[in-house]
C-alpha cells in the first residue's frame, strides 16, 4: 500500500535542490515568499505555474502538491462561510442581490488575486521542506546563526537554532500526528466525519503538546551540557 503523503513531508530525490545547501534555501525562500505579497498579480500566476513544473522536475506528484496547498483551500472555505452568512444577515427582500453583489468579480478581485499570491508562498515552502531533511534544515540554522554572531562579534554560542528549528517544523509535527491519528481511526472502521474530529482533535492537542514537551526538555538537557 503506497505511504500517503503529510504536509510539507520530505521527499527523497537527487535533484539540484535536493543537492543544494540547506542554508541557502532557508535564506532565500522567505525573501521569495516576501516578493511574492508585493508584487503584481501577474507575476503570482506565472509563480504558481512554475512552481507546478519545478515541482513535477523535482519528482514531486500532483497529490504530494495539492496536499501541501490545502490549506489554502481550508482558508477559502471558511471565507465563504463567512462571506454567505453575513449575505443571510442582511434583508431578506433582497437576498439574491446581495448575493450576487457579495460573490460579484468586483468585490471578489482582491481576495482572489491574493490567494494565488498565498498559493506561490505555500509552493515555495513546499519546496522548502519537500528537498530538505529535518537534520540539513537544523544544519542550516546552525550556521546562519553562526555567520551571524560572526559578523556581529556576538557569543559564540547558537540559542536560536533549536527555537527556529522546531518552529520550522511545527506544521509538518502536527500535519504527521493528525495521519497517524486518521490512519489509527480508519483501521477501527472509523469513518470520516464530525464523529472523527470530535474524537480525534483533542487526542491531536494532547499528543502536540506532549512531542513539544519531550522537544523543549531535549533542547534544554543539551544546553546544559
Amino acid at each position: 500500500m503506497k505511504q500517503k503523503s503529510s504536509l510539507f513531508s520530505y521527499k527523497k530525490g537527487n535533484s539540484f535542490l535536493h543537492k543544494c545547501p540547506s542554508w541557502i534555501k532557508i535564506l532565500f525562500i522567505p525573501l521569495i515568499n516576501v516578493l511574492f505579497l508585493f508584487l503584481p498579480y501577474q507575476f503570482s500566476l506565472f509563480s504558481v505555474i512554475c512552481f507546478f513544473i519545478l515541482a513535477f522536475i523535482l519528482g514531486i506528484s500532483f497529490n504530494e502538491q495539492f496536499t501541501d496547498i490545502k490549506p489554502v483551500f481550508y482558508y477559502v472555505a471558511l471565507l465563504f462561510i463567512f462571506q454567505l452568512c453575513s449575505v443571510f444577515s442582511t434583508n431578506t427582500d433582497s437576498l439574491f442581490q446581495n448575493f450576487v453583489e457579495t460573490f460579484s468579480w468586483k468585490n471578489q478581485k482582491e481576495s482572489i488575486l491574493f490567494l494565488l499570491k498565498l498559493i506561490s508562498v505555500m509552493q515555495s515552502s513546499s519546496i522548502l521542506f519537500k528537498t530538505s531533511t529535518s537534520l540539513e534544515l537544523r544544519e542550516g540554522i546552525s550556521l546562519i546563526e553562526q555567520k551571524i554572531r560572526i559578523i556581529f562579534n556576538l557569543k559564540n554560542k547558537n540559542s536560536f537554532t533549536e527555537i527556529i528549528f522546531i518552529f520550522l517544523n511545527f506544521i509538518p509535527l502536527i500535519a504527521r500526528i493528525w495521519l497517524s491519528l486518521k490512519k489509527t481511526w480508519k483501521a477501527r472502521n472509523g469513518k470520516i466525519g464530525i464523529k472523527m474530529y470530535i474524537y480525534l482533535l483533542p487526542v491531536l492537542f494532547f499528543v502536540s503538546m506532549k512531542k513539544a514537551w519531550n522537544l523543549s526538555r531535549a533542547i534544554f538537557i543539551r544546553a546544559e551540557e
